[in-house]
């Protein structure tokens, strides 16, 4: 039963990680790049509609894969603070879910709020905040790219740490 619940707990780790990041993904290599090619009402329209989804979806797919990374965590290592703590696997399983806290942590932070900002503002009648809305545009796109980033980095690690690489 326990190898059950390990198999699930890891499909449902892996499925929350593949649709977080591949969110981050497709938002940094795939909207960013059409959305600059769309007239400038259009693209309003289409952020005032793309942001509240992905404001919700992204944080909380983050959040799922790192409640179920961390039972992984533990189910992996035997609830054994020995092997948890006293191997290398166990160092680097944690720091790879101290580094995907920070990066939701980061993310909510950083990308989320900016990009609320935005929003805030693309829902004026008439917005006189153009340098304003610019620079948070700005920050929600390079905090998306950075925050990729740090998702691969997180990947590389835990595929380190179970021997691959």
């Amino acid at each position: 039963m326990a190898d059950i619940v390990e198999l699930v707990v890891r499909y449902a780790h892996i499925v929350s990680a593949i649709l977080w990041i591949g969110g981050l993904g497709f938002s940094v290599m795939v909207l960013r790049s059409a959305i600059s090619r769309v007239g400038v009402s259009a693209r309003k329209d289409t952020m005032l509609q793309l942001i509240p989804i992905a404001n919700r979806f992204i944080p909380r797919t983050g959040a799922s894969t790192i409640v179920f990374g961390t039972i992984l965590y533990f189910m992996m290592g035997n609830f054994d603070p020995q092997i948890l703590w006293g191997t290398t696997w166990g160092w680097l399983m944690l720091a790879a879910l101290i580094l995907a806290v920070g990066l939701l942590v980061f993310g909510i932070g950083i990308v989320r709020r900016a990009s609320e900002r935005m929003l805030k503002h693309m829902n004026e009648d008439a917005c006189t905040h153009g340098p304003e809305v610019a620079a948070l545009q700005n920050t929600s796109s390079r905090g998306q790219l950075v925050a990729l980033l740090w998702g691969f980095f997180i990947l590389v690690l835990m595929v380190v740490a179970t021997g691959g690489l």
